[in-house]
């Protein structure tokens, strides 16, 4: 079959649209995925728990982020009257934040890049959904 290019690909994972097809939507609300493309009919979920890895990133680039400007914030001098208390969730809600933010991206990448390294076929249009 037929591998797209690498920089094809992230280009429609960073727009959240079908690597397929490159049209169709990912997504119909703020956290909800189709099950499958509108347009060409690449099925979203090929298989049971397939966004785990999608979960798995997001994790990680959520825990880099806050480790990362953690860091940053020792270098700068306390200029905050915070109690620790108050620092812990603000270092919580800004981890929750920024893990919300990442959700569409990390499953669009993870779709993307599964569907790069082994293509698929799409679903014959108006079959039923597995």
């Amino acid at each position: 079959m037929w591998r797209p290019p690498l920089s094809q690909t992230i280009q429609r994972a960073a727009h959240w649209r079908c690597p397929n097809c490159g049209r169709g939507r990912l997504f119909r609300g703020v956290f909800r995925m189709l099950p499958r493309c509108p347009e060409c009919g690449l099925s979203y979920f090929p298989e049971q728990g397939y966004y785990v890895g999608a979960m798995i990133i997001n994790y990680v680039v959520t825990t880099a982020c806050v480790v990362a400007i953690f860091l940053m914030s020792l270098l700068i001098p306390d200029f905050t009257h915070l109690t620790v208390n108050q620092k812990i969730l603000l270092w919580m809600g800004f981890a929750i934040a920024v893990s919300l933010a990442l959700t569409r991206h990390a499953y669009s990448f993870w779709l993307g890049l599964d569907y790069w390294v082994k293509p698929r076929q799409p679903d014959a249009p108006g079959s039923a959904p597995t």
